[in-house]
């Protein structure tokens, strides 16, 4: 049974396979869109949406990085005010003179790669971000970052592509890849085949069903958790970070000063594998949005674990007592497909022509339009805006160190 045909199908409707639909019809492209559940059901409508510039590390990162940070402009200008998009930078607060050495450095080498930042004292920080409580004693800024609500994103990109004559069909899981020999001529779907002279594979962590057709994707799940608040009346208008996602990232981690003992928290569930990326942001509507415990299940199970949750509140309490009575409104654990190396996989499948990934995005916020920018030059046999080499799927990166905690 036929479903449809077109010039290209794109499986997944996430940030990335959303993004790579707008590229590819913007350039005159028939586009078929897949999606098993709704647009953005996944980790793109369970994250906090946050565009962290200052945490990139390495030349390429940071290149991808910033291109995809440029986009949030214009398309802020093609969709309007509908995704919450904010350019009002980032912070990352700290309580002991131990955090404040250690951020003093990093805030030093990022200025040596080239970022505009600054380490602030205590009543500095509480000016810019009034809701800090007096016993945080400082805070680095970066104005670079930004933030977005990215399920509001996807969303209105996915209707700007449906309006570019895109054909989304949610609720339509795909079973596998149909072909001609090596040949990839399209997808099964529960629906029926959908026949493309190109097929672009964004399903995240879901990208694992390609072992079934001998295509070895190496992602690990990374499961990262936010939990949405009732409105709160303090000014915020800015991301903000604590002290104990620190020991998330190499190039915090390698500073000289640097002590797991100085980012680690009594509530934390470390021996269980669960960590605490402390970070808290305002949406449009005043709700109070934080998160983010974080670990590496052994399924592909969104679900918040209990003691991720109890993490989540314990660590507001600590840091804002007075919230005690706030309510929760919604709480949510989206899966991140995490690579050895932290960059994606963007590539043609040599095994499977006609096949191309991208996928492994796990700061899918920066990288994914970005993504959907290069996947559509690359299919339209265009001079790329990057090169992709760094993204191969045969890189050594992703055969080192593909064991263990990630660090970003």
């Amino acid at each position: 049974m036929k479903l449809d045909q077109a010039d290209v199908v794109v499986v997944g409707g996430g940030i990335v396979g959303v993004s790579t639909a707008y590229f590819l019809a913007a350039k005159g492209h028939d586009v078929v869109l897949l999606e098993q559940r709704e647009i953005a059901y996944g980790a793109s409508g369970r994250n906090m949406g946050f565009l962290h510039m200052h945490n990139r590390n390495g030349d390429f990162s940071l290149a991808l990085s910033r291109a995809g940070r440029a986009l949030y402009d214009d398309f802020s200008q093609l969709l309007g005010p509908s995704f919450e998009y904010r350019a009002n930078g980032a912070m990352t607060y700290f309580f002991t003179d131990d955090q404040r050495r250690v951020y003093k450095e990093f805030v030093e080498d990022r200025n040596k790669h080239g970022f505009t930042m600054e380490l602030l004292d205590g009543p500095t920080a509480r000016e810019a971000a009034p809701i800090l409580p007096p016993t945080v004693i400082g805070a680095t800024f970066c104005p670079e970052d930004g933030q977005i609500r990215t399920p509001k994103f996807v969303r209105a990109l996915a209707q700007e592509c449906r309006r570019l004559g895109v054909r989304i069909h949610e609720h339509t899981p795909v079973l596998g890849l149909t072909r001609e020999g090596a040949k990839v001529t399209g997808v099964r779907t529960v629906g029926g085949d959908v026949h493309a002279d190109r097929v672009v594979w964004g399903t995240g962590v879901w990208s694992q069903m390609l072992e079934a057709e001998g295509i070895h994707v190496p992602i690990k799940p990374e499961r990262l958790g936010a939990v949405l608040f009732a409105p709160v009346e303090e000014h915020l208008d800015k991301i903000l970070n604590g002290p104990l996602a620190a020991k998330q990232y190499g190039h915090i981690r390698s500073l000289p000063s640097y002590r797991d003992e100085y980012f680690t928290a009594p509530y934390e569930d470390s021996s269980h594998g669960v960590e605490h990326l402390e970070c808290v942001a305002k949406t449009e509507n005043g709700n109070l949005f934080v998160g983010c415990p974080m670990d590496y299940p052994e399924q592909l199970d969104d679900r918040m674990p209990l003691g991720g949750l109890k993490m989540t509140i314990d660590a507001v309490l600590e840091t804002f007592p007075h919230y005690r009575g706030l309510g929760v409104e919604g709480v949510w654990t989206g899966l991140l497909p995490a690579t050895a190396d932290s960059l994606p996989i963007v590539d043609e499948v040599d095994e499977a022509p006609g096949l191309v990934l991208a996928t492994g995005h796990v700061y899918g916020n920066l990288a994914g339009p970005i993504t959907g920018q290069l996947v559509a030059e690359l299919i339209s046999g265009e001079e790329l805006s990057l090169p992709i080499d760094e993204m191969a799927l045969d890189r050594p990166a992703l055969r080192e160190n593909s064991d263990g905690v990630i660090r970003w």
